[in-house]
């Protein structure tokens, strides 16, 4: 069974070069998805403190630095080289800029540390308890009154029911898999999403981009 997966780092380490026009050509509507993902962040010079976990190559950095320009960024990921590429793109923002390799799933992202936290095209691999404990965690990181906003792929409900389906037959004796350490898509529906940050007790949920099975939105702590 491990032979038709492969473990998250090594993945993305594998696509590091590739990623930005993979990305570019998978992602609906490209320009204006990760516009719309710094449309929530308020415009500023003061140096406002973010987490992107998942980060990748640093997509997202772009529209960002837009909005706030002196924002210091902690971004996270798994993937070494993943990170090493962000670093060369942003080399004119290292000063703002904080890599760090490793899981957001294993990471302590802190209490009341940060204005923004973001994540973008990377969750859809959780299933419901492992969404639900990191969503606490980022509540529990954010500063009262900041925001998280995630960019992901939703699905269907009926779809989002086969794909879980799917996914409990095929790693039933994959060792890791509920850890979320492979690369494998679970995407969830809107509704379930609503359901978790409720649950999560974010006071607020803002659905601001949608378009086929990308949508983005937004919470308020």
């Amino acid at each position: 069974m491990t032979d038709n997966f492969e473990r998250m780092d090594e993945f993305f380490d594998k696509r590091a070069t590739s990623y930005d026009n993979h990305m570019q050509v998978n992602v609906n509507d490209f320009e204006n998805f990760y516009n719309k993902i710094a449309e929530p962040i308020k415009r500023t010079d003061e140096k406002i403190s973010i987490l992107d976990i998942g980060c990748g190559t640093g997509l997202e950095l772009e529209y960002v630095f837009k909005k706030a320009p002196r924002a210091n960024i902690t971004c996270l990921d798994l993937s070494e080289k993943m990170l090493t590429k962000l670093e060369e793109k942003f080399e004119d923002k290292k000063a703002q800029i904080e890599t760090r390799v490793g899981s957001y799933l294993d990471n302590n992202l802190g209490t009341k540390q940060y204005d923004y936290i973001i994540s973008v095209m990377t969750v859809h691999h959780l299933k419901y308890g492992k969404k639900l404990k990191l969503y606490k965690n980022i509540k529990k990181a954010l500063k009262n009154g900041g925001r998280y906003i995630e960019g992901d792929y939703v699905v269907s409900r009926q779809k989002e029911k086969k794909l879980l389906k799917e996914y409990e037959i095929k790693t039933a004796s994959l060792e890791g898999a509920d850890q979320g350490n492979y690369h494998i898509d679970i995407p969830f529906s809107l509704k379930t999403q609503k359901k978790l940050f409720i649950k999560t007790g974010f006071k607020d949920f803002h659905l601001i981009y949608k378009k086929g099975e990308a949508a983005i939105y937004v919470m308020q702590n």
